[in-house]
């Protein structure tokens, strides 16, 4: 259900293919972590869970996207459970160098691309 819910919100983010940057990428990747960190509710009710599951959807596109960019391997499918490929994908960023912890004053909404 995950990897169908996942594959959808691909589906309807604004494309991305080799023409998106890796700086673009990056940043998007931590606005969307930022996002999860700073908005999850305190406690886990009926109503958090959709707003909780949107927000970790969307965090898990944004790095399936810079996964793209970056060459390295995944999909949608790969979230099957999403934690363990969560984990992978940033255990690998982090290994190239990548920070994805947001860093104060670089909130960014806008998606850029190269020309």
């Amino acid at each position: 259900m995950y990897t169908q819910l996942l594959g959808a919100a691909l589906g309807d983010r604004l494309p991305f293919a080799t023409e998106t940057t890796r700086t673009a990428a990056i940043a998007e990747v931590q606005r969307c972590r930022h996002d999860l960190e700073a908005r999850i509710p305190a406690g886990t009710t009926s109503g958090s869970v959709p707003v909780v599951l949107a927000l970790q959807v969307g965090y898990d596109a944004a790095l399936i996207e810079l996964a793209a960019v970056m060459g390295i391997d995944s999909g949608p499918g790969r979230f099957e459970p999403p934690a363990t490929e969560r984990e992978r994908l940033e255990a690998v960023l982090g290994d190239l160098g990548i920070d994805l912890e947001l860093q104060a004053g670089n909130v960014s909404h806008a998606r850029t691309v190269t020309s």
